[in-house]
């Protein structure tokens, strides 16, 4: 193996550790990464949702183990997120990614800043509300409240969106949980890691149809992102609920920003693409129909 070779894999091992501490899958980074290593844009699709899959699952199975999955969430969010996704992957064709990525960047930015500020307010936060349209929750010691109403068209359009950029969705149902339904913050870290692995899951199984997998690099790398997984949610576990928050926001704000500076690079790489190209357009638009025989005859000899 390279020392090239060696490089990439520790940065694969670190993105899978810290995201797979706070229940994320890791597409936001793991496609771009992969298209820089020179594989095209099929090839690195799947391996993303592979190893957005194994990142997920591998922190699921000991965040499960210590008693942090609610399960019932899990499938309450998880069905509208899928159908969301589904309608998102048909439809993205027609609508520029880069509205979409910028959008989901500023997003990200204000989840974040949520984050931070209802920092030690989780004993008030988590409170159950009752009523017509709510979802009281009692799991494991905590208690937390869910607005069905509101939960479905949230986690469709988190959905769609995910469908609509390649990504696992748990950037946005992290904060989400704990911002608007007062999740606690590891259970909602745990809950996204088996959402995420499935989600992963099925979407990888769609790329199995279409024989776009590298084997040999998904099997190579996903050894490395199940270490990461494992080590990211351990260290999970055992911070202290106002840490998982402030690295919750950390990473939200690190993916925004990532997020909105390639859609700034890319408009600025377009820009400077057609400044180039137009000044030639100009010419030959310009040219008489005799100019043109003759630039043609002149090149000929």
């Amino acid at each position: 193996m390279s020392f090239q070779w060696a490089g990439d894999l520790l940065v694969f091992l670190a993105i899978s550790i810290v995201l797979g501490g706070v229940g994320m899958g890791g597409g936001a980074f793991y496609v771009p990464l992969l298209l820089a290593l020179g594989y095209g844009y099929p090839e690195a699709s799947s391996t993303s949702l592979f190893l957005i899959m194994i990142t997920g699952l591998s922190a699921f199975s000991r965040f499960r183990r210590a008693r942090l999955v609610d399960w019932k969430l899990a499938v309450v969010m998880d069905v509208f997120t899928d159908l969301g996704a589904f309608v998102g992957g048909s439809t993205a064709v027609h609508i520029d990614a880069r509205y979409l990525q910028m959008a989901f960047g500023v997003v990200l930015v204000f989840a974040s800043i949520g984050v931070l500020r209802i920092q030690g307010k989780d004993s008030a936060l988590s409170i159950g509300r009752s009523g017509f349209g709510w979802w009281r929750r009692e799991f494991n010691g905590f208690a937390y409240s869910l607005h069905l109403p509101t939960v479905i068209p949230l986690t469709f359009a988190i959905g769609y969106l995910s469908g609509a950029l390649g990504i696992a969705g748990g950037l946005l149902k992290v904060p989400v949980m704990i911002l608007w339904f007062a999740v606690p913050a590891k259970v909602a870290v745990a809950t996204s890691s088996l959402m995420v692995g499935l989600t992963g899951l099925f979407g990888f199984g769609g790329h199995v149809l279409t024989g776009s997998i590298d084997w040999p690099l998904c099997l190579g790398v996903s050894a490395v992102v199940l270490l990461g997984g494992q080590i990211g949610s351990h260290i999970s576990i055992s911070l202290p609920e106002r840490r998982v928050k402030q690295v919750l926001a950390a990473v939200l704000l690190l993916v925004a920003a990532w997020m909105i500076g390639r859609v700034v690079h890319d408009g600025r790489e377009a820009l400077s693409g057609a400044a180039v190209v137009r000044p030639v357009e100009e010419v030959r638009a310009s040219q008489t129909p005799v100019d043109g025989l003759e630039e043609h005859r002149q090149q000929n000899e």
